[in-house]
C-alpha cells in the first residue's frame, strides 16, 4: 500500500498542457511577490485542454493587501474567502480565459483540514490537482499535506453514510453527491460517477492509502449510530454550504468582471432559479447584489 503523501506528491508534480503553464506565469506576474503558490484543478485539468472552457486556478497569497490592492476586496477575502476574479491572456494567437480564486495560504490550509465543517474546499481539493508553482520546497510540502488532508477528510465525512458494504467507487460517488448537495451545484445525474470513473485507479489508490486495502474490493458498512450522526451533519452542511455559496456568488459580483451576470448564470445553472438583469441593475452593483440574494432566497435557490 502506497502512502497517501507519495500518491499526492506525484500527482501534483505532473506536467500539464502549455496554455495552463503559460497562464500560471501570467498569474505570478499579475500578483507579483504576493503570490506564494498557483494551483490548477477542475474540468480543464481533467480534459487536458482549455478550448471552449474556463481554466480554474487558486492563487495562494501571503497577505491580501499587497495581492488585491483594494480595502473592500481585502476585507471580503478575509471574511468570506476566496475572492474570485476573471483573467484572460493571449496565448499562441488566441484568448485563454480563467476563473481565479485568491486565498491566503493559512486560510487555504485551514479549510482543507478536518476541523473545517464546510465541505467547499476539502471536497474540491480531494480531487486531482497540480501545483504549478510553489515559492519553495517547504510550502510545497505543506500544500501536499493539505491536499492529503482534503482526501482524508472527504473519506472520513462520507464513510459513516454508507449503510451497505461498499466499493471505492460507491464511496466517492456518494461523496460527490453529498458535496454537490451542500452547494448551489445540483449537478446533472451521473456527474459524480463520471468524475470517479475517469480517475478510478487514482481513487482506488488514495482510498486504500487511507482505509487500507478492501477485502475482496469491498469495505464494511458503517454502524447505525454513525449513519445517523453523519446524516445530521450533512443536513447542516447543506444549509451552511448553500448559504455561504450564495453569499460568495453575490460577492463575486464585485470582483468578477461581468460578475452580476456570472452570478445570475451560476445560480440558474446550479439551482434552476432564473433571474433577469436590466442594464440599469448591472450599473448598481451593490444594490443589485443585495437584491439578487433576496430574490434567490425567495425563489428557493438556497434550499
Amino acid at each position: 500500500m502506497t502512502a497517501l503523501a507519495d500518491i499526492i506528491g506525484a500527482e501534483v508534480a505532473r506536467d500539464t498542457f502549455p496554455a495552463a503553464n503559460a497562464f500560471s506565469e501570467h498569474l505570478r506576474a499579475h500578483y507579483g511577490q504576493a503570490a506564494a503558490a498557483v494551483i490548477f484543478y477542475g474540468s480543464c485539468l481533467r480534459q487536458n485542454t482549455d478550448v471552449g472552457l474556463l481554466l480554474d486556478f487558486y492563487v495562494l497569497v501571503d497577505k491580501y493587501g499587497p495581492a488585491l490592492r483594494s480595502v473592500p476586496s481585502t476585507l471580503g477575502a478575509r471574511l468570506l474567502p476566496p475572492n474570485v476574479y476573471y483573467h484572460e491572456m493571449i496565448f499562441e494567437g488566441r484568448i485563454v480565459r480563467a476563473k481565479v480564486a485568491v486565498i491566503a495560504v493559512n486560510q487555504f490550509l485551514q479549510n482543507v483540514a478536518p476541523e473545517t465543517f464546510a465541505s467547499s474546499l476539502w471536497a474540491r481539493f480531494a480531487q486531482p490537482t497540480i501545483i504549478l508553482y510553489a515559492r519553495n520546497d517547504e510550502l510545497r510540502r505543506r500544500l501536499v499535506a493539505g491536499l492529503c488532508s482534503a482526501v482524508t477528510t472527504m473519506i472520513a465525512r462520507t464513510r459513516p453514510l454508507m449503510d451497505q458494504p461498499f466499493s471505492t467507487r460507491d464511496l466517492w460517488v456518494r461523496a460527490f453527491a453529498e458535496t454537490y448537495r451542500a452547494e448551489l451545484r445540483p449537478e446533472r445525474d451521473g456527474k459524480g460517477a463520471e468524475l470517479v470513473d475517469g480517475e478510478l485507479a487514482r481513487y482506488n489508490a488514495v482510498t486504500s492509502a487511507v482505509l487500507g486495502d478492501p477485502s475482496g474490493g469491498i469495505y464494511g458498512a458503517a454502524l447505525l449510530h454513525e449513519q445517523n450522526t453523519a446524516a445530521r451533519s450533512w443536513w447542516l452542511r447543506r444549509v451552511q454550504g448553500k448559504t455561504l455559496n450564495g453569499l460568495r456568488l453575490i460577492k463575486a459580483a464585485f470582483t468578477f468582471q461581468g460578475g452580476l451576470d456570472y452570478a445570475v448564470w451560476k445560480i440558474e445553472r446550479h439551482s434552476g432559479v432564473k433571474l433577469d438583469l436590466t442594464d440599469a441593475e448591472r450599473k448598481r452593483t451593490l444594490i443589485t447584489g443585495a437584491r439578487l440574494l433576496l430574490k434567490t432566497l425567495r425563489k428557493g435557490g438556497l434550499r
